[in-house]
């Protein structure tokens, strides 16, 4: 039987891999929207990662607020990637 550190301690070490998972993936999105490459590959990256952020939140590994958060922050950058694309095809 596990004693309560042990268990304290499984749950911190599951939790924690869900936050570096997380934070990976954002690392990976910002260097997709900073060389802005194809759309629609970074379309499926956002929406790979809002299913992890999603299935982390579900797992209970962090709190659903933080979750939608995320999401949003995501959704934000995406739309300011269509807008500065808008924006260049004007000037052009």
């Amino acid at each position: 039987m596990l004693t309560k550190n042990e268990k304290n301690q499984k749950k911190q070490s599951e939790k924690r891999k869900y936050k570096t998972l997380i934070k990976n993936q954002f690392k990976k999105v910002k260097s997709y929207l900073k060389e802005k490459t194809d759309p629609s590959q970074i379309n499926s990256l956002i929406i790979e990662t809002q299913k992890l952020l999603d299935k982390a939140s579900q797992k209970r590994k962090i709190h659903r607020n933080k979750a939608d958060r995320k999401k949003s922050q995501l959704m934000g950058w995406f739309k300011n990637l269509k807008v500065e694309d808008e924006n260049t095809k004007i000037e052009e």
